[in-house]
């Protein structure tokens, strides 16, 4: 016959938030040598919990890395050394081609839609209030009276004062729209792959600013890789990810892959 007890309040309360059980089942007694046996393994389900949101990552170095604050990283790092800072065609910055309009660290304020959210609105909100202060005025899209802006921000600078701000908002544009596209076109299997290495973490996070044509060929070309060979390697993948981006016409490709390529470099982003 199993032992019986009565419970107080507190230890009620902890074994309600054990079992997810309802009040009415712990009107009841309780099977003591069961709470017991959950009550001893209490720490190691919060440590096994706490683990869950991490990944073991067995080619770099065996570290265990966090997904999300490794993409915030390596974003930075694309913001730092891929993307380019100030450009805006009313202050007559040199032409960078195509139909660009008001772009800052590679976002396209208008033909990138960026204002749709509201960190977007808020990361030209800034610029705009740069303007403002500097006698600029708008009307509709149009820009009046930028000399004094302009002098400041001239082509391709950072934000200055402005520019962790900037940058930290831009990472949350960026972060949104990556989990976008990865929700569209990553296979389970691709997702956790890529997770696990910094190195597809920089191609994918980059794919993103390629935008989302970009980002569906490479994820469908290294799903297909995957399918056909599920234990490819992680450098095995990072060659493939290499290899589809030089079969494009894609800015900076060359830089890119030998960021993707170098350890050290990827290892050691802050």
């Amino acid at each position: 016959m199993n032992k019986r007890i009565i419970i107080s309040e507190s230890e009620k309360n902890e074994i309600k938030k054990l079992y997810d059980i309802d009040e009415g089942i712990l009107s009841s007694l309780i099977d003591i040598d069961s709470i017991k046996s959950k009550l001893d393994n209490l720490g190691k389900e919060t440590e096994k919990s706490d683990d869950d949101t991490k990944i073991d990552d067995t080619e770099t170095n065996n570290k265990t890395i966090n997904a999300s604050d490794t993409f915030d990283k390596v974003t930075d790092f694309v913001i730092k050394k891929f993307e380019g800072g100030y450009w805006n065609p009313y202050c007559n910055h040199k032409s960078i081609g195509g139909s660009s309009t008001e772009t800052m660290f590679g976002l396209d304020r208008y033909n990138g839609n960026i204002e749709r959210t509201d960190e977007g609105k808020k990361f030209f909100g800034i610029i705009d209030k740069e303007k403002k202060d500097r006698g600029a005025r708008r009307l509709g899209r149009k820009w009046f009276n930028m000399g004094e802006f302009c002098k400041k921000w001239t082509h391709g600078f950072k934000g200055g004062e402005h520019e962790a701000e900037l940058r930290k908002l831009t990472i949350s544009i960026m972060k949104k729209n990556y989990e976008r596209n990865a929700t569209a076109y990553f296979t389970p299997e691709l997702k956790k792959r890529v997770e696990k290495s910094p190195g597809l973490t920089l191609h994918f996070s980059y794919a993103t600013w390629n935008g989302p044509g970009f980002f569906q060929k490479f994820a469908k070309s290294m799903s297909e890789k995957l399918k056909n060979d599920p234990n490819m390697s992680e450098s095995e993948l990072i060659d493939s990810g290499i290899a589809d981006r030089g079969k494009t016409g894609l800015y900076g490709k060359d830089k890119v892959s030998l960021a993707m390529r170098d350890k050290n470099l990827i290892n050691n982003i802050s």
